[in-house]
C-alpha cells in the first residue's frame, strides 16, 4: 500500500542529508553557496541549493537552540506485513503522544492508562516503521517522541 508520511527528521537524519550533500557535490554548502550566489552554478540546481539551505539552517538553529524543527513530506510503500504493525491500538498511542508532553515512557503509559510493556512494544513497532524516535535524558529516562504529523492511506 502507498502511504504518504508527514514528519519530522531528527537532528541525526539532517546531519546525514547534510553529509551526503557534501560528499555528492565534493563541497561544503558554503563553498556551493558561494558559487550559487556568483552565478556560477546551474540553474537546474536551485532545488538541490534550496533543500541544502534549509538542511543547514535547520542544523545550525538546533545546534543555538536546543530545538529541531524539519519537516519533510514522502510517499512510502509499505508491504501488508508491515501495515499490519498499524493497529488501532497504535494509532491511538500515535495519537496520544503527539497530543501529550511527556518525559519517559512510564509517564506515558500512565496518562494513556496502560501498561508500561506493552507501551514500550508498541513504540517499538511504530520505530521501525519511522513514527517515532526515542531520546535519552538523563540516565535512565527515555522520551519517546512522535515524528509523524500526517498518514494519509493512498489507493491506486
Amino acid at each position: 500500500m502507498l502511504v504518504r508520511v508527514v514528519r519530522g527528521l531528527t537532528s541525526e537524519e539532517v546531519r546525514g542529508r547534510i553529509k551526503a550533500l557534501e560528499k555528492e557535490y565534493d563541497m561544503t554548502f558554503e563553498k556551493f553557496e558561494e558559487l550559487y550566489l556568483k552565478k556560477k552554478v546551474r540553474k537546474d540546481m536551485l532545488n538541490v541549493y534550496f533543500e541544502w539551505a534549509e538542511l543547514v539552517h535547520a542544523y545550525r538553529a538546533y545546534i543555538e537552540s536546543g530545538e529541531f524543527d524539519y519537516v519533510i513530506q514522502e510517499l512510502r510503500e509499505i508491504s501488508s506485513k508491515k501495515m499490519n504493525l498499524l493497529t488501532p491500538k497504535r494509532l491511538e498511542l500515535l495519537h496520544s503522544l503527539a497530543g501529550l508532553r511527556v518525559e519517559s515512557i512510564n509517564q506515558l503509559a500512565q496518562k494513556i492508562r496502560r501498561n508500561v510493556k506493552n507501551v514500550y512494544q508498541d513504540l517499538k513497532a511504530l520505530e521501525s516503521l519511522g513514527f517515532v524516535t526515542f531520546t535519552r535524558r538523563g540516565k535512565r529516562n527515555i522520551v519517546p517522541e512522535t515524528l509523524v504529523e500526517e498518514i494519509t492511506l493512498l489507493i491506486r
